[in-house]
């Protein structure tokens, strides 16, 4: 089983296109507009189920609040979001990328393993989540490079990590 954590606004592009990836595609979409312990328990539920959570890694948090860290992006410092790797270590569960390209025999799946398990100590937990993000990043732009009209975004990805006020950890606005 798989379950999308996603913002509802998002929600149904996202939907309609894993769906049209497989006809035997089971998909749960979870809404969270904000996350707390419900949520926590709810998704902590559903990972020792054995179930899959799908989390986009290239969508900044919509709340003024949100933790996002700088990595580069096709040249440019970017801003990626910590939820999902706070979220893997918190949940003790694996990382993996997961794209969807269409190429000239139809879509294509990319999923590899990206970590098996994140460990985020307090210490050294900006530097981990900056080497995340770097490594996400570089994955997103190998795809990128290689169907530059396939990735897209509902912001000015790069004007958000370029213009914030608050340093490559935290933003006022997206």
């Amino acid at each position: 089983t798989i379950n999308a954590v996603v913002y509802t606004a998002h929600a149904q592009r996202f939907t309609e296109t894993l769906a049209a990836s497989s006809e035997r595609f089971r998909l749960n979409l979870l809404h969270v507009p904000a996350f707390g312990p419900d949520t926590a328990i709810l998704l902590r539920e559903k990972v020792e189920r054995g179930e899959f959570l799908v989390i986009v890694g290239d969508r900044t948090p919509p709340a003024e609040n949100g933790r996002v860290v700088c990595a580069d992006f096709l040249g440019e410092p970017a801003h990626f979001p910590q939820g999902p790797y706070i979220l893997a270590a918190l949940l003790e569960c694996p990382i993996y990328f997961f794209a969807c390209v269409r190429e000239a025999d139809g879509f294509h799946v990319h999923l590899t393993p990206f970590a098996e398990r994140l460990e985020l100590p307090r210490r050294d937990r900006q530097a981990a989540l900056e080497h995340l993000a770097r490594r996400y990043a570089e994955q997103l732009e190998t795809l990128c490079l290689r169907a530059p009209l396939q990735w897209f975004n509902f912001f000015d990805f790069w004007q958000t990590a370029a213009n914030s006020p608050l340093g490559p950890s935290t933003r006022k606005s997206t």
